[in-house]
């Protein structure tokens, strides 16, 4: 029997996330359907709603994989590297590239900000920098966390949207100069 998370039910769930990357290359995210991915993915749709609630709630969960694929680039890293360094942005951005189209949908259909899940050790380097520089307003901290967070975003939407042309150091570059000092 397929139940989740044994080793069917997983590679048929992979098999259709992988069909939803490929459909994301030359189908606009709106004209996506649970027809069209089912067909692409050769299974039925009662597969998909075994998996997943919709679409969207598969696009949640494909952002949670890839988090976890993206975190785990990370391990090997040195404990006393600098997270606004230009070398430590270059895994995220590499890995951003390989699943652009991914974060190409990901990014257009970001609508609020901060991001706040999964990104808590983020919020946490940033308060630690902010309180170093003197600030201790919890709102204040939270306004450079969201400028911080919405100039990377749009940065790397407008990266994926013209198909990361640009090499991943000189976008790494551009970011790090963006960072506010108080980060420093």
């Amino acid at each position: 029997m397929n139940k989740k998370n044994n080793h069917r039910f997983r590679e048929t769930e992979i098999r259709m996330q992988t069909s939803m990357l490929d459909l994301m290359k030359y189908t606009e995210f709106e004209k996506i359907t649970v027809k069209k991915l089912c067909e692409k993915a050769e299974v039925n749709r009662s597969t998909f709603y075994a998996h997943f609630e919709d679409i969207y709630d598969m696009l949640d969960k494909m952002e949670k994989t890839l988090r976890k694929e993206l975190l785990y680039s990370f391990q090997d890293m040195d404990e006393e590297w600098d997270i606004f360094s230009e070398q430590s942005f270059i895994p995220f951005l590499k890995h951003i590239k390989k699943h652009k189209y991914f974060y190409k949908v990901n990014l257009q259909t970001r609508k609020s900000f901060p991001l706040k899940q999964g990104y808590e050790p983020l919020w946490k380097i940033i308060e630690t920098r902010c309180k170093e520089a003197g600030l201790t307003s919890e709102e204040e901290i939270m306004y450079y966390f969201i400028n911080f967070q919405a100039g990377f975003t749009m940065t790397l939407k407008h990266w994926v949207d013209t198909d990361c042309k640009v090499d991943e150091k000189k976008i790494a570059m551009i970011i790090r100069n963006c960072i506010p000092n108080v980060f420093g």
